[in-house]
């Protein structure tokens, strides 16, 4: 059986390249980070927190605030649950966010919303400009290890760590290729984690952290987690630097 790590699971952080001959915005590195593990994780929702940068430093100021500092991104799709193993992907942390829903997201629609949050008159614009610093993605869908998911497998029986009971979360056939994807209403009701979940954040560089929350991704020699550090060494090929996880992912130390 597939289990769920207890405080959410072991995580991997990234850390962007240094800046390079042609300088590029926070948006665009967060997007290029995101568009490189899609093969692995895909959002279905997306939740950040935007500030106001001191023009001078680069970094966030906590004492001046944009006038809407929290953005909310969905798949509207999975956003009208009809029964315990439909997703349920709604449920923003922060108060009172800009709800946008989308058909599908993708890395581009992420970059594309983030820089509309950004659009926002600053309240003090002689020193500071609007810029995100924190997005979280605790809606995924992740691609199954193939040999996990033969094609009679309905779905996955999940062993969720806080509630000590069973979720039967539906594989999802998407051309060729077995996902599974939460929260679903089940899922949210014991408290269990999507398989994968994102947060990045910008306070002078961009980092980028990915969690393996479900067993099929974290445990030692099993396909999920060389699908993970796959990806990952796609990310260093690029320049990004693992600052966090490699005790864990020894792989990648």
């Amino acid at each position: 059986m597939v289990y769920e790590h207890k405080d959410g699971g072991p995580t991997l952080t990234f850390a962007e390249p240094g800046p390079g001959p042609g300088a590029v915005s926070a948006v665009e590195r967060l997007t290029h980070g995101i568009r490189r593990l899609w093969p692995l994780v895909r959002p279905l929702s997306a939740e950040a927190v935007v500030g106001c940068l001191d023009r001078e430093t680069g970094y966030p100021d906590t004492g001046v605030k944009p006038q809407r500092p929290h953005w909310f991104l969905h798949d509207r799709a999975a956003a009208r649950p009809t029964g315990p193993q439909a997703l349920d992907v709604v449920d923003p942390w922060h108060v009172d966010p800009v709800v946008e829903p989308v058909p599908e997201l993708s890395a581009e629609v992420i970059a594309a919303w983030l820089e509309r949050a950004e659009a926002q008159a600053s309240p003090a614009p002689g020193t500071h400009d609007v810029g995100w610093k924190d997005l979280w993605c605790n809606a995924t869908r992740a691609l199954l290890p193939r040999p996990y998911a033969p094609d009679a497998t309905p779905h996955v029986a999940l062993d969720v760590a806080e509630a000590r009971r069973v979720a039967n979360v539906p594989v999802q056939r998407r051309g060729g290729t077995a996902w599974v994807a939460g929260p679903t209403r089940e899922m949210r009701g014991l408290g269990a984690r999507a398989p994968i979940t994102l947060h990045a954040s910008d306070f002078g560089r961009v980092e980028l952290a990915v969690s393996a929350n479900w067993s099929l991704w974290s445990e030692d020699g099993s396909p999920g987690r060389a699908a993970l550090t796959g990806v990952a060494r796609n990310l260093v090929a690029d320049g990004w630097c693992v600052v966090h996880g490699t005790e864990f992912f020894h792989e990648l130390a």
